[in-house]
């Protein structure tokens, strides 16, 4: 158990440090005839947007390269060479020494699946949205094996993903199972996908104006070279063998005794523990069948309390239709009554429903129809103030008219006394309309004492007809103002009101309102009220249903839970009691030694060799799940590539970065180097 332990701990010890080394530690620097560097550029959500392999042979001699691989685009890394491609077979005429070649690939899988995805504040956002926003981050990275992708990459790789965090912008970085390094103002998470498994990755942190450059991921080989120490184990194992030897008779019966009393113990364990995991059985099928009846009651307990409901409903419209009508023969507002506000509602009402305020109510219910009444008769009502008027009203139009009628009146008496001489009253009126006879009219008028003004007028007055008069009241009409007419029909207004007729009216409304009102009101808050008790009733009880549906609920899946967990350890008692068997065994071999003991002869079993192939061969289960095994890797590129030796994948992410503004098309292109676009290709420059 010792050397179990520390082998493991041996190999916990070597995972971390291959964690912290770069992917070229990796990769086996052997000379062979092709290796495959498969790079792997992703959209910022993990989906793939383009593959570039560089294939990189080694040539003794100048000599033709065969490849073969299915490409878009292929181009000479090493020299001008020129590459020959027909069908999927690649060509190629080389100098001696190492040749290098890329090429697209026209397929975009690769042995994973990868997510990433952004969340602020609890918002999902793309990458491109999240830029610069500022808040409570969460990004989740989620591998997957890609069931598309043909060969064993995904059980035979390791896959090292690492992302950095600028610290000025990001605190409170919290993650799990990652290598946390600082990289300068970077804080650098490292993780490692063992072969055959897939990840789920959280990463939380509080961050302002959020960025983030790419996430790298690297698919290698896991090369852990750990030397088990075969001999020591030998020697151990041998050590305790020969112990066991060297015990008297006593002290090997009673190792040969606890060795059968143990393996007795656990086989009773093993049956009390398989007897207990029945009856959790039974009595977990009996909770499900109570969750289910429940939960079939819980479910129609919603019906009821919907049907419920829709009677209450109905009873608050018809109680409002009721309430409606009464309030509004009383101009009073209408109300909108539910089952969650009619005792608040009618409250309100009751307290409208004071003598005061139904006064006020009835009182300016009648105001408005009054009020409308007089808009109604309004041009009758301006007729009858200026009849009512109508001396006045004469007076102030025979004033308005005094010059004109000055200037009748003397022309009238200058006419009657020429005529009176002896003069045509033809030849007189033609004289009055020359100039002299204008002056004299003119003059005659200038001459009028107040007192003869005064009598003209009054003459005038007297004299009136009355078609003038009707005349004179109808332009009095039109010529009201609009504050005139305000004034008189207000007038009326106030006139009506105060009218010992309309007082007993309003008195009379308000003494019936609040009598019948009040107890019409009551009543109906009363019936809502009795419902309203039968209803919060049922609710109580399918409140408890629910309850004891999800009480259930809770006890099936702990039941549940308890009969997986007891079902765990009855396995783990039946394996117990395989080992205590087993351990009997190899005690009653070990003592025997190697001879029969019913016959004496030699056994063909060498127990020692038995003990350590079985050690050795539990170390090397435990290495392989950790590096792959031995997985038979080939080519990624193509199966008819059969003389690959080594394939590595180097696997780059888009990051989080706020857009530069568009360049004029205009602008110089600048020219790179080599280097510098091989860099640009696989997003590194």
């Amino acid at each position: 158990m010792k050397i179990t332990k520390r082998i493991i701990s041996f190999l916990i010890v070597a995972l971390l440090v291959a964690a912290t080394l770069p992917v070229s530690a990796f990769a086996d620097q052997a000379n062979t005839p092709k290796e495959e560097v498969v790079y792997v550029n992703l959209n910022a959500d993990g989906s793939v947007k383009e593959i570039y392999v560089v294939n990189i042979f080694e040539l003794d001699a100048d000599g033709k390269v065969i490849d073969y691989g299915e490409y878009e685009s292929l181009r000479n890394m090493t020299a001008t060479d020129e590459i020959g491609y027909s069908g999927n077979k690649i060509t190629v005429d080389a100098k001696a020494g190492k040749l290098y070649y890329e090429g697209k690939l026209k397929s975009n899988v690769i042995p994973w699946n990868i997510s990433i995805r952004y969340y602020m504040d609890g918002t999902e956002y793309t990458a491109k949205d999240i830029a610069g926003k500022s808040g409570d981050l969460k990004i989740t990275l989620t591998i997957t094996k890609n069931e598309e992708c043909e060969g064993n990459f995904f059980e035979g790789y390791a896959l090292q993903t690492t992302l950095s965090l600028d610290t000025e912008k990001c605190t409170d970085i919290k993650t799990e199972n990652a290598t946390v390094a600082n990289v300068g103002k970077n804080k650098q998470l490292t993780y490692t996908v063992l072969p055959g498994k897939g990840a789920d990755i959280e990463i939380t942190a509080k961050v302002k104006d959020f960025r983030m450059g790419g996430i790298s991921l690297n698919g290698v080989r896991l090369k852990l070279n750990i030397e088990i120490g075969e001999d020591k184990i030998d020697s151990v194992i041998s050590q305790v063998i020969g112990s066991i030897g060297n015990l008297d008779g006593d002290s090997i019966m009673q190792l040969v005794t606890g060795a059968e009393q143990l393996h007795d113990a656990t086989t009773t364990l093993k049956d009390n523990v398989g007897a207990l995991h029945a009856g959790v059985g039974s009595l977990t099928n009996g909770m499900g069948t109570l969750n289910s009846g429940l939960a079939t009651l819980d479910g129609k307990t919603k019906e009821l309390m919907d049907g419920a409901y829709s009677v209450f409903k109905a009873l608050c419209q018809v109680a409002q239709t009721t309430l409606n009508q009464s309030l509004s023969e009383n101009g009073m507002a209408t109300v909108t009554l539910t089952p969650e506000n009619y005792q608040k509602v009618v409250a309100d009402v009751l307290k409208k429903l004071d003598k005061d305020n139904v006064y006020d109510i009835a009182y300016k219910k009648a105001l408005q129809q009054v009020t409308e009444q007089v808009e109604a008769r309004a041009n009758e009502l301006y007729a009858g103030y200026i009849e009512s008027i109508a001396d006045s009203v004469y007076e102030t139009y025979i004033r308005s008219q005094a010059d004109s009628i000055y200037k009748t009146f003397v022309t009238q008496e200058i006419t009657r006394q020429l005529v009176a001489n002896g003069f045509s009253k033809e030849y007189v009126e033609s004289y009055l309309l020359t100039d002299s006879g204008k002056t004299s009219i003119n003059y005659t008028v200038n001459q009028l004492t107040a007192e003869q003004k005064e009598q003209i007028l009054i003459g005038a007055l007297a004299t009136l007809t009355d078609d003038q008069k009707a005349q004179i009241r109808a332009g009095a009409v039109a010529s009201l103002t609009e504050d005139q007419k305000k004034q008189i029909k207000q007038g009326y207004i106030d006139q009506t009101m105060k009218s010992e007729e309309i007082t007993k009216q309003i008195n009379a409304a308000v003494s019936s309102a609040v009598s019948s009102a009040v107890k019409g009101v009551t009543e109906l808050k009363g019936q809502l009220d009795n419902y309203s008790l039968f209803y919060e009733g049922l609710k109580s009880y399918t409140d408890g249903v629910g309850e004891a549906a999800n009480g259930a609920a809770t006890i099936k899946i702990n039941m549940d839970t308890l009969y997986a967990n007891v079902g765990k350890l009855n396995t783990g008692v039946g394996d117990l009691n395989d080992a205590t068997g087993k351990l009997n065994e190899g005690v009653s071999g070990i003592v025997g030694g190697n001879t029969d003991e019913e016959t004496g002869e030699e056994k063909d079993e060498d127990v020692s060799a038995s003990i350590k192939d079985t050690v050795k061969e539990q170390i090397d289960n435990i290495i392989g799940s950790i590096s792959g095994g031995n997985t038979e890797i080939g080519s990624f590129v193509s199966q008819e590539n059969e003389n690959v030796n080594a394939v590595q994948f180097v696997i780059k992410a888009e990051g989080v970065n706020i857009l530069p503004p568009t360049v004029d098309s205009t602008t110089t292109e600048v020219k790179l180097t080599f280097w510098q676009k091989l860099l640009r290709l696989f997003g590194l420059y």
